[in-house]
């Protein structure tokens, strides 16, 4: 009777020998990283410590110079934001990137609202939206301007837009910034909860 070993799981992201320079300084060397799914990790350091550009390039607004990116096991070049979106990486920036005027439902599904029949489906969006922004904390009418709501009540509309398309990984750049206590403790058991 033979036992096999039971393999180490995949992260669901990593890096090996990552290095970025810009011009002539170098703002990453050989980083190797492993995330493994369902895992919390911080990545904190002084400024010009390359934390943004680690971020940058898992969310492929930049190119490394060497080394590489897995997702899921599997390398992966990450040419554009929309292509780390389309492998599953999420990202959310200290910046809010939502339009005031428009309903929380609208800003939820900006990109990619799902349709029926050639025409935007607000059904379908609020059966995708309801779960997140339950477990989430974020109690508003979801036709409600976010012109009407504060800057935290926004920066959970932003990361319920990056939840609701189940990302296998999620990186937040300062995600509390600017929520109150009761917000970041919302924010984290819908991130962190197992």
């Amino acid at each position: 009777m033979s036992v096999v070993a039971d393999s180490a799981p995949v992260p669901a992201a990593s890096t090996a020998g990552l290095t970025r320079s810009y011009g002539g300084i170098r703002a990453l060397t050989g980083m190797d990283l492993a995330v493994a799914a369902g895992s919390v990790h911080a990545v904190v350091g002084k400024n010009g410590g390359g934390k943004s550009t680690l971020m940058r390039l898992l969310a492929g607004a930049i190119d490394p110079d060497s080394g590489e990116i897995r997702i899921g096991g599997q390398v992966r070049r990450l040419r554009s934001r929309a292509d780390a979106r389309a492998h599953g990486v999420g990202i959310g920036h200290q910046e809010l990137s939502v339009l005031p005027e428009r309903s929380i439902l609208a800003n939820l599904f900006v990109t990619s609202p799902p349709t029926r029949w050639g025409i935007v489906d607000t059904r379908e969006m609020r059966r995708q939206d309801a779960p997140v922004l339950s477990r989430i904390g974020l109690d508003v009418d979801p036709t409600t301007a976010l012109e009407g709501l504060g800057v935290g009540e926004r920066q959970l509309v932003e990361l319920t837009r990056l939840l609701i398309k189940r990302p296998r990984v999620l990186i937040l750049d300062e995600p509390n910034s600017a929520l109150n206590e009761r917000e970041t403790h919302g924010a984290c058991s819908c991130c962190c909860a197992s």
